[in-house]
């Protein structure tokens, strides 16, 4: 019977020592768009993520913009077009596109000088936005593609926007990257 107690004993103290590790782990910060590192389940991997800023990130925003970056170790070539992709949650739960209102800047973070584009088309039914540049956009060239007026959708949640380009030459469109993105994640301002 002895033994059975300090059995009992040494598996509580087991149990003890296992939720403390995990209280220990969720007492840690969260990760927001700036932050980079180690990602333990899943997730976009290193090489191919990419990074972004978003302007006015609450939930239903009908101004948000968002700073998609491309950095020019992506450009091993001249690019002819781009095409971002996005999840069906996305526009499931409230946010919208203006097509309008999408540019392509030279330049990092927020870019610098607007690149002339023949066309920017939002396919709804695909989930995807085309940008087609007026010239080739020279490789080794930083990107950004500036989306403003978009309504975030009406809850907080991570959408992963694709990147695909095609490279002059070529006839399909080459994955790139991803943009983890944390959507609608400043839940105390208002509108």
């Amino acid at each position: 019977m002895t033994s059975l107690k300090q059995s009992l004993k040494l598996a509580a103290l087991g149990l003890a020592a296992v939720a403390a590790a995990v209280g220990l782990s969720t007492a840690l910060p969260l990760p927001s768009q700036a932050q980079t590192g180690l990602t333990i389940f899943g997730g976009v991997e290193t090489e191919y993520r990419l990074g972004y800023l978003i302007d006015f990130n609450y939930p239903f925003s009908t101004n948000a913009r968002y700073y998609l970056n491309i950095m020019r170790t992506k450009l091993p070539r001249d690019v002819i077009s781009l095409e971002i992709d996005y999840p069906d949650t996305f526009t499931e739960i409230g946010g919208r596109f203006d097509p309008n209102a999408i540019e392509l800047r030279s330049g990092d973070w927020r870019g610098r000088d607007v690149i002339p584009v023949k066309a920017i088309d939002w396919i709804e039914a695909e989930n995807r936005i085309e940008i087609i540049p007026e010239a080739p956009i020279p490789a080794n060239t930083n990107l950004v593609v500036v989306m403003s007026n978009v309504r975030n959708p009406r809850r907080y949640g991570y959408h992963y926007f694709n990147l695909r380009m095609m490279f002059q030459g070529d006839v399909v469109n080459q994955y790139a990257g991803t943009w983890p993105m944390e959507i609608a994640a400043d839940r105390n301002q208002r509108r």
